[in-house]
């Protein structure tokens, strides 16, 4: 089992990730906002956290930069309705930031729960 938290500010998206990945075997906490999984973060560390690029106030990008330079192994999983912010490519930018794998919105949450299992390794991601 891991610990993994998603950061998101839609909801609904937050309750179905957390609901497959808590049937994976997987501890999973939420945030809203960047800076509020920030703070989640620092008072208990995650295994993998899942991050949203574009969110209101800190954004995903500002947010896997701060994750990154305060835990350089944390897995970072970045994930964007939107390839391009103006000229921005947001994938490559996360990537550049440290996140270790980009979805595109819409994912299957399926997708989303192997991806965790493989960025754990083989005993880490299994279920137990």
């Amino acid at each position: 089992m891991a610990r993994v938290l998603i950061i998101d500010d839609d909801v609904t998206l937050r309750q179905v990730l957390t609901k497959h990945l808590e049937r994976a075997g997987h501890d999973v906490r939420q945030a809203a906002r960047g800076d509020e999984g920030i703070r989640a973060y620092q008072r208990r560390a995650a295994d993998v956290v899942i991050v949203d690029i574009l969110m209101p106030g800190q954004g995903g990008l500002q947010t896997i930069d701060q994750l990154r330079r305060a835990a350089p192994a944390v897995k970072i999983v970045a994930m964007s309705g939107a390839t391009r912010a103006g000229s921005l490519d947001v994938a490559g930018h996360a990537t550049a930031l440290g996140a270790d794998h980009f979805l595109s919105k819409p994912f299957e949450a399926a997708e989303l729960v192997t991806l965790v299992a493989t960025l754990l390794g083989p005993t880490e991601g299994q279920a137990p």
